[in-house]
């Protein structure tokens, strides 16, 4: 896939350059995000649903089992009665009852059976309590009952919750005892073992429910995706046309501002193109690059403000007008930082004209902190200058534009930066300096669209491997 970009390239197709990164590029990545995205919707609202219809079916039990035992402890209230007045004196006779209770609690069909019941009074102290004595796990239960510390008082509401001991469910029950006067006198406590056909039946529910609203959910995001689909397209489209739109205005008064300067866009290609390739070769982020070829473009722009009179002056500049031509700088930072979008640039428009020894203007920055962006720029621009035509000067060789390049190391450049730049010089100067003005716009063009376009940026780095 790279190698027929850069055959594209070199071949001066950009229009078909564009068309391969258009159709793989921002349209296969996004879908792909979209996909991934709905899919991960679909499983997070899934295992919501699944939760919810777990705790509703759950829940459900719950109150089927309530509302049977409710009937069956009523009965055993109304023969609690009875005896009320005596609790302490009559605990057998209350046991026997429990033990009906536990009978009683079988009963309840195919949902399971009670195998535990105590009765508290309101001070939390145990009346009487009985076990189902041929219930095989009533060690396990016995051992649960020990760690359950009872807080109901006073309280005529039924209360439930389900228990889990050693991997069995269980439901554990509260019911409040009443006496003639409907007073609350005690409480009863009892646990509910949930049966293997319940358990069976309740999973059977859960997983066709949740089956069910899983379906749902793909059903509906099939039908959405399409639609979200459509919608990013035009939605990229019109985030492409921006950027393009920032672009060409970008060129326009990099045009203007060179022009004006009598120039041509010519330095403005050529020393983006120097600089990206530098700051390429250091490793910097792409996103760092963006500012530093919006900032190359510009880095002028401040001259916008500074009269034609010093601006076109043919000879050297006063000691004045030169303090005059410094505040392009400031210009240029007014300029960009109107623009959200130009902000990033603000580090090559106003700190390129900074040197590394601290002896640059405008707020005499030195060594590391000139923003890179700025210290790629310095080296970059000065490249051109002397190995292009001016009409105050000829071209000079690559030999002696390095020579002289390299005696600002330290003062003028980052030395780390400069011998980086020293290695690719040579192809830079064969590359470059003699292209014409369609053949630099058409490395821009490339540029440009690696930097600023999800077409290359994701197409590319999908289809490379």
């Amino acid at each position: 896939m790279l190698e027929k970009i850069f055959s594209l390239v070199n071949n001066s197709d950009v229009n078909g350059l564009k068309a391969i990164l258009q159709r793989k590029g921002t349209k296969r990545h996004l879908h792909r995000q979209l996909a991934l995205r709905l899919i991960a919707a679909a499983v997070m609202i899934s295992v919501f649903l699944a939760v919810v219809v777990f705790l509703l079916e759950q829940r459900r039990l719950g109150g089927l089992v309530n509302d049977r035992a409710a009937e069956v402890v009523s009965n055993f209230n109304f023969q609690i009665r009875q005896i009320e007045h005596s609790l302490n004196v009559n605990r057998q006779e209350i046991r026997q009852d429990l033990q009906m209770l536990l009978i009683a609690g079988k009963s309840q069909p195919g949902a399971g059976k009670l195998v535990y019941v105590s009765i508290y009074d309101m001070q939390g102290q145990q009346i009487a309590e009985e076990f189902d004595k041929k219930y095989p796990n009533k060690t396990d239960v016995a051992e649960q009952v020990e760690s359950i510390v009872v807080q109901l008082r006073n309280n005529p509401i039924i209360k439930q919750s389900f228990e889990q001991i050693k991997g069995t469910p269980y439901i554990r029950l509260s019911f409040p005892l009443y006496d003639r006067a409907g007073s609350q006198t005690s409480f009863l406590d009892g646990i509910f073992e949930v049966s293997p056909k319940a358990r069976k039946e309740l999973r059977g529910r859960i997983t066709r429910l949740v089956f069910g609203a899983i379906a749902i959910v793909l059903l509906t995001t099939l039908i959405l995706y399409p639609v979200i689909s459509r919608l990013i397209n035009q939605l990229t489209v019109l985030t492409e046309n921006l950027v393009a739109s920032n672009i060409e205005t970008l060129r326009v008064i990099g045009s203007a501002i060179a022009k004006r300067d009598s120039d041509t866009d010519n330095h403005n290609y050529r020393v983006t193109i120097f600089s990206v390739e530098l700051a390429e070769r250091i490793g910097l982020k792409p996103n760092i690059i963006q500012g530093l070829i919006k900032g190359a473009f510009l880095h002028d722009v401040g001259k916008i403000g500074i009269s034609d009179k010093i601006l076109l002056k043919p000879a050297k500049l006063t000691e004045a007008e030169y303090e005059t031509m410094k505040l392009h700088v400031q210009h240029g930072i007014d300029i960009v930082k109107q623009s959200e979008w130009l902000k990033d640039a603000v580090d090559v428009v106003g700190y390129h004209h900074e040197k590394f020894s601290g002896e640059g203007y405008p707020n005499g920055l030195k060594g590391y902190e000139i923003p890179v962006n700025a210290r790629i720029f310095a080296i970059a621009d000065v490249f051109d200058a002397l190995t292009s035509k001016r009409p105050y000067k000829s071209q000079l060789s690559l030999e002696t534009s390095l020579e002289i390049l390299n005696e600002g190391r330290g003062t003028h450049f980052d030395p780390k930066l400069l011998d980086i730049f020293n290695e690719i010089a040579p192809s830079l100067f064969e590359q470059f300096t003699k292209s014409s003005n369609k053949q630099l716009f058409q490395k821009m063009e490339f540029i440009v669209l690696k930097y600023f376009s999800k077409e290359y940026r994701y197409g590319v780095d999908d289809q490379s491997g």
